[in-house]
């Protein structure tokens, strides 16, 4: 089996080959391009298999992490869609659910509507609350409202039927029509039923699922076609698969159409998977990951080998999308985030990035703005020969000359300047990072913290210093983490089963008849993508909530096991949860939930390459520790072999990233060539 991890950043495309036949890890990083990312990808692909001495045509498998999906809804570049609704709930999208960020402001800000109104539309057609017909679907204003909606121009339709996730006939009823009216006029239509997309409760999510699916699927299914097209025509006859932001990933057909809003977390994701990847193998079962990338940073929680799993996710706008996702706080800091100064003159960083195009301004790319990136340069951590091996030079005196005009108006050296931008976006991180672990209720002295992406190893140590982490764990290439972990992520489906129940009603014999229809039909579903029985698993799991709640607790079940013990348990996940639970009162069982999981041929880990000759060398490199720049020993990466250790300051310098040892902390390099970082909790 070969394979082949891409994973698509901002800044850079990280592509991993492991050649199973010959032990083999190959790597390679090549510079993304945001106008047309699957040619960076073809690009990368086509590099590291002519460094693996194979020609695309012997690869197996090649598995895609992307960030088109996360880029539209943080940009909001949906495509234009329209929704038709059942009569009376044209406006759910917009009516939501009323709840205020802020509820003792007088001048609240509405929130953004996906579709405006005028591209909505209802017809008569309901179903009532126990999915039996109650008014027929009028199916002449079916007709009707999809051709007006149409001529405004509409690429997708979302069919959001009140009730429908219990009985979808007359979403899929209303679907037929509109196929019909669009061949009729000629007009290409992606038709999406919100019951297909989501079989939750809560009109609103479910709507909201449904319009965000047809916002994305007219921009992520062309991308889909298109690389897998470039793919073949260059040769490939494998399988390509993508990340979903469940942590799993599924075939490019299953990744289209009705599951598109599935790949919203697709990149990120693929850096937690990673992340679990390498401290598994190192015995570290709870870790927190930073991948910081050239536009974001992606923070993950995992707690005994575990990521954690959420099944609805706000975006950035509020809106709710319900999806199994992992639990990821994503802030825009990263290389290319730009340092401003706001209006009441202090210093701020991102979100906004210089991203691959311009980029970092000593790129020599066309950038003008200074970036974080271009603060390292001047305080001299990054190599001023140039990164990926000098493959992408960098222009120190630009950098210098870009952070000087923010120097000047904040009346300060340019080292101080340059060690602002890099403090102020490391409170951000440090920010999420806290924010992240209290949601849980997480003691950040219990975890590891683990360095990913280009720019995760500059970082890192300095944040677990002030964040009282008394472990980083740097790999041995987190540049390249996300696209390792692509390679050892399994192919997962989930379902969900919504129902209403009291949990001391819950008769065993037919919650276990439940689970296992819903089990067969993952089953089946893992079948056709060609995933053989003997490696599957399944998860099973309900969601449970106290009587009156609208919110409910997802409990991980064992089929057949007793009612009693499975309420015990939501008690105790109810107390960790929320600081409080009821053990004496009624509950409810809101919905049953399976996963699948096709275990692949997973990657060991990387080679450890034969140490290279270590050359003495130093740097000026500033640190705020010194108040100033000190004679630093700057080391190669491939010189350092298990058993070797270091203390700062340092720099270490490899292929993907550089890592930043300030003074007094030690670093140690364990059986797995990873770095390990402690002695930082002063």
């Amino acid at each position: 089996m070969r394979k082949i991890g891409v994973d698509t950043g901002g800044t850079f495309t990280d592509c991993v080959l492991f050649d199973e036949e010959r032990g083999r890890v190959v790597v390679e990083k090549v510079p993304s391009q945001p106008a047309n990312p699957e040619q960076a990808i073809l690009d990368g692909v086509q590099r590291v298999t002519r460094l693996a001495g194979l020609s695309l045509a012997e690869i197996d498998v090649i598995a895609h992490g992307t960030t088109i999906a996360t880029n539209i809804v943080i940009e909001e570049t949906y495509a234009r869609a329209g929704v038709l609704a059942t009569s009376g709930c044209r406006d759910v999208l917009e009516i939501g659910t009323q709840q205020r960020p802020q509820p003792y402001a007088l001048m609240h800000a509405p929130k953004p509507v996906l579709v405006p109104r005028d591209l909505r539309a209802e017809v008569a057609g309901r179903v009532d609350a126990e999915g039996n017909p109650l008014v027929p679907l009028d199916e002449d204003a079916a007709r009707a409202a999809v051709r007006a909606l149409l001529a405004e121009g509409v690429e997708a339709l979302a069919i959001t039927g009140l009730f429908s996730f219990l009985a979808p006939m007359q979403e899929r009823r209303a679907a037929a029509i509109a196929a019909e009216v669009a061949a009729e006029v000629g007009q290409p239509l992606y038709i999406v039923v919100s019951s297909d997309v989501s079989r939750e409760v809560r009109e609103f999510p479910r709507f909201a699922t449904a319009a965000i699916n047809a916002s994305l699927a007219p921009k992520l299914d062309p991308y889909v076609r298109r690389l897998d097209d470039e793919l073949r025509d260059s040769g490939f006859a494998g399988e390509l698969l993508i990340m979903q932001s469940s942590g799993g990933i599924a075939t490019a057909q299953r990744s289209m159409g009705e599951r598109a809003h599935h790949l919203v977390l697709s990149g990120p994701a693929a850096g937690v998977v990673g992340g679990v990847d390498v401290c598994a193998q190192a015995g570290i079962g709870e870790l927190i990951t930073l991948d910081v990338g050239g536009t974001s940073a992606d923070i993950g929680v995992v707690v005994g080998q575990e990521p954690r799993l959420q099944f609805e996710m706000d975006l950035p706008n509020g809106t709710p999308l319900q999806v199994p996702n992992l639990e990821i706080e994503t802030i825009g800091a990263g290389g290319g985030s730009i340092a401003w100064i706001d209006a009441g003159g202090a210093l701020q960083v991102g979100p906004r990035s210089a991203g691959a195009r311009p980029g970092p301004v000593c790129f020599g790319l066309g950038g003008t703005e200074p970036t974080v990136t271009d603060a390292q340069v001047v305080l001299g951590r990054l190599n001023p020969a140039g990164l990926l091996a000098g493959g992408l030079r960098l222009d120190r005196e630009a950098a210098v000359a870009a952070i000087a005009t923010l120097a000047d108006r904040l009346g300060m050296s340019v080292e101080d300047a340059a060690m602002g931008i890099v403090s102020v976006m490391e409170a951000n991180m440090a920010g999420a990072i806290r924010r992240t672990a209290a949601r849980n209720g997480d003691d950040l002295r219990d975890f590891t913290l683990v360095a990913a992406g280009g720019a995760g190893g500059l970082s890192v140590a300095a944040l677990a210093r002030d964040l009282a982490i008394p472990r980083v764990l740097v790999p041995r290439h987190p540049g390249l983490l996300s696209a390792a972990g692509l390679l050892n992520a399994p192919l997962r489906h989930d379902l969900t089963l919504p129902i209403l129940i009291a949990g001391e009603a819950l008769v065993p014999d037919d919650l276990l008849s439940r689970q296992a229809a819903l089990e067969a039909e993952v089953a089946r579903a893992l079948h056709d993508d060609g995933m053989p029985a003997e490696r599957c698993s399944f998860g099973h799991a309900l969601d449970i909530r106290y009587f009156g709640q609208e919110f409910s607790v997802t409990t991980p079940v064992t089929p057949g096991e007793a009612v009693a013990d499975i309420l015990d348990r939501f008690h105790v996940a109810h107390e960790r949860v929320y600081g409080h639970s009821a053990p004496g009162d009624r509950t409810e069982v809101t919905a049953l939930r399976v996963n699948g999981a096709g275990a692949v041929n997973a990657m060991a880990g990387f080679d450890h390459a034969a140490p290279a000759e270590a050359k003495s060398r130093t740097r000026r490199v500033w640190f705020a520790e010194a108040a100033g720049y000190v004679d630093t020993p700057v080391v190669p990466r491939e010189a350092l072999v298990p058993g070797d250790s270091l203390t700062g300051p340092a720099i270490v310098e490899q292929l993907d990233t550089t890592i930043v040892l300030p003074p007094g902390r030690r670093a140690q390099v364990d059986p797995r060539a990873c770095l390990i970082i402690e002695g930082i909790a002063e």
